[in-house]
């Protein structure tokens, strides 16, 4: 796996990875993370999927109602509707990957709605073999016989044999959705009801199952999210701040939306309270998703 380094602020190291072989599509980015403090306050953008080894480090996450535990071990996250604040007691150390929606299906063969707003232990979903690759990962990693990267491969080298088949004409709509996200910060929902193959109602409930959100809570969701991440620029361009603007009713309802996904007001955008959200809102996983273009076999059923 080749490396890329990201610009982060020297509180924590966060390292990601091209996806590992044989994974392309379907894992957008490994990554190797080590933050040391004893106390970290910080939230979750969770935008994407996510399967995570915690090696070291606790606390738990916050969903308004309810609080997850996060513990040493494998965690997914299929998705979240909204930015979830966490507290952990450190040194919290974990390497994960972060999945396509088609790598969540091909995973966990469950759907992705039915998990949103959770960190889900990944042996619900995955069964006990994800402790023993987990307490590997972890023995190895605290004794220093590998490092991120050897980690990163261990559970790439885990999860590959593991993947199952995506009815191909699923993965064709995964795609097409994935096309009609990045397109614009305010894509035409007709527009993906016209070109997907199937009836709007199915398109709907397919992309629900697949993505968590229906299409236009989807819509919604990263509209506020690549806009925070942009306005979150130093070097924000005029064509930029012309399409955020576009984009929503008025500077009031781009303020409310971006509070709500985000966590934040725009003008705190780029601050240093959260740095583990700040990096991970500039999307740096983003781009990648423009990349998912293999589909896994399978039976090309609707």
């Amino acid at each position: 796996m080749s490396r890329t380094r990201s610009a982060v602020p020297p509180r924590f190291q966060l390292e990601y990875l091209e996806p590992p072989a044989g994974l392309e599509g379907l894992a957008l980015a490994a990554f190797h993370f080590a933050w040391d403090e004893e106390a970290i306050a910080d939230r979750h953008p969770g935008a994407l999927p996510q399967l995570s080894i915690f090696m070291c480090g606790e606390g738990e996450a916050d969903f308004g109602e309810r609080r997850d535990p996060v513990r040493p071990g494998a965690i997914l996250i299929s998705g979240l509707t909204c930015a979830a604040p966490y507290r952990m007691r450190g040194p919290w150390h974990a390497v994960g990957l972060s999945l396509s929606p088609l790598g969540w299906a091909a995973l966990t063969r469950q759907p992705a709605s039915a998990f949103i707003d959770r960190f889900v232990p990944a042996n619900e979903l995955l069964g006990p073999d994800i402790d023993v690759i987990a307490q590997l990962i972890t023995n190895g990693y605290r004794d220093g016989t590998i490092d991120g990267k050897g980690a990163c491969t261990m559970l790439a080298d885990w999860v590959r044999p593991r993947l199952h088949p995506v009815p191909t004409a699923h993965g064709l709509l995964i795609r097409h959705t994935l096309d009609w996200i990045i397109s614009g910060l305010n894509p035409a929902l007709e527009r993906l009801y016209a070109d997907s193959g199937y009836s709007r109602r199915q398109t709907e409930r397919l992309v629900e199952r697949y993505f968590g959100l229906a299409p236009a809570a989807l819509a919604r969701k990263y509209r506020a999210i690549r806009s925070a991440a942009l306005l979150a620029q130093p070097d924000l361009s005029d064509r930029e701040q012309a399409e955020i603007a576009e984009a929503f009713y008025d500077q009031p309802h781009m303020v409310r939306e971006i509070r709500r996904y985000c966590g934040y007001t725009p003008t705190r955008l780029g601050g240093e309270a959260e740095p583990l959200f700040q990096t991970m809102l500039a999307m740096r996983n983003f781009g990648r998703l423009a990349r998912v273009r293999s589909v896994p076999p399978g039976p090309d059923a609707r």
